[in-house]
């Protein structure tokens, strides 16, 4: 007799298969997100920790940096990468999305560990934020996303860069880590002279590559053995 895998147990396969992480360009992927707007700073310069979640979405999100990094920050020049800030477009009116909406956090050195870094009270599966960096014109620009588990040891780390119009306002990327488990404990961005609004979380999970395969097979499976019954009767 040929035995064959059930659904339950490639489930609990793939349930005992490590997280894996992707670096994500988008929060189109992040269901149910809370997002921490900074809107409630009025360019507060701290190290931290400061909690920046609580009054925002109701549970403790702990910010620490290096020195001189300003929460509801509300305009930085990033050299060749433009301007950022929340009062919208001052040449043409608009209102840009997100930092148009409100502050920002800024930083203008890095920590000892070069990073600026959330800890989170409880796990999530995602997180991210819209993010800039000032560019120096003809030198490209870089930093680096870290996620954290409960003990302090770097789940993922991506090194990024962005590089935006010159001229442009409020231009830039919504960077983050999404994992297939909810594991992230802490956020990490090492790198100098960073911008970063609108902190977006997800406790759920992306789906594992291998996890709508497994569940086709498996309904294959189903089907197969259910014809085999028909047959023998």
């Amino acid at each position: 007799m040929i035995k064959m895998l059930s659904l339950a147990a490639a489930a609990a396969a793939l349930a005992a298969m490590p997280a894996q992480a992707m670096l994500v360009g988008s929060d189109a992927g992040f269901v149910a997100p809370t997002v921490i707007t900074f809107d409630s700073y009025e360019g507060f310069v701290t190290t931290g920790p400061e909690d920046v979640g609580t009054a925002a979405i109701g549970v403790p999100v702990l910010l620490s940096s290096g020195p001189f990094t300003e929460i509801g920050a509300f305009e930085r020049d990033l050299g060749d990468n433009g301007l950022w800030g929340a009062r919208g477009n001052p040449i043409d009116g608009l209102v840009p999305t997100p930092t148009g909406s409100g502050n920002f956090v800024a930083t203008l050195f890095a920590v000892p560990r070069g990073e600026l870094g959330f800890s989170l009270a409880a796990p999530v599966a995602g997180i991210g934020a819209y993010m800039n960096q000032f560019q120096v014109a003809g030198v490209p620009n870089g930093f680096t996303l870290l996620a954290y588990d409960l003990d302090g040891n770097t789940l993922e780390s991506h090194t990024v860069s962005v590089d935006t119009d010159a001229f442009g306002y409020n231009e830039g990327s919504f960077l983050g880590i999404h994992r297939t488990a909810a594991d992230i404990w802490g956020f990490g961005i090492a790198g100098n002279n960073l911008v970063l609004d609108n902190l977006t979380m997800t406790a759920v999970p992306v789906p594992e590559p291998g996890t709508y395969g497994l569940m086709a097979a498996g309904l294959g499976l189903v089907g197969w053995l259910a014809r085999r019954r028909r047959e023998v009767r």
